[in-house]
């Protein structure tokens, strides 16, 4: 019966494998499908002194990640985005713009602790306390990144997976 158990589970594997670069579903439930022009929208930064907007960034290629400070494939993305990476890219035409809010536990004092705790350098920003921009993008699982090119077109979305997988960022 183990063996039976054994065998079932590889070819489980071995099909979800092949199947792995399939589009996520939830996809279709998002306010933006790839290759959709994106709406205008503006976010406040953390510390409140910065507000960015997708009109003023035209031109630029623009990262978009909705995360938290509690979940843990948000965790393994800040990791990934280290210094060193958000160095390697300093320059480039991307902007980085990482929004943190009020989703579930998390708030204004708990994610400046954590930034502060683990020394993070990027600049993060803050949804609204009604989750204008959390609704704008029918984000529906946490960590979502957006990736939108210079003309505020949608290239690419990862739900759940944020960085990890962002075929068109490079």
């Amino acid at each position: 019966m183990k063996k039976i158990v054994r065998i079932f589970m590889m070819i489980v594997g071995i099909f979800s494998m092949s199947f792995s670069n399939e589009r996520d579903p939830r996809e279709q439930k998002l306010t933006y499908l790839i290759g959709e022009k994106v709406d205008n929208f503006e976010v406040k930064s953390l510390d409140g002194k910065k507000i960015i907007s997708l009109n003023e960034l035209k031109g630029k290629k623009v990262f978009l990640n909705f995360t938290t400070t509690w979940c843990p494939d948000c965790i393994r993305e800040k990791e990934i985005l280290g210094p060193e990476y958000t160095e390697k890219y300093r320059d480039s035409n991307i902007e980085f713009i990482t929004v943190f809010g009020p989703y579930k536990s998390d708030n204004k004092e708990r994610v400046k602790e954590y930034i502060e705790r683990n020394g993070y350098s990027f600049r993060a920003y803050y949804d609204t306390e009604d989750k204008e921009l959390y609704n704008q993008f029918g984000v529906i699982n946490i960590p979502t990144t957006f990736f939108i090119n210079e003309e505020g077109v949608l290239e690419d979305v990862n739900v759940e997976t944020g960085y990890k997988n962002m075929e068109f960022f490079k």
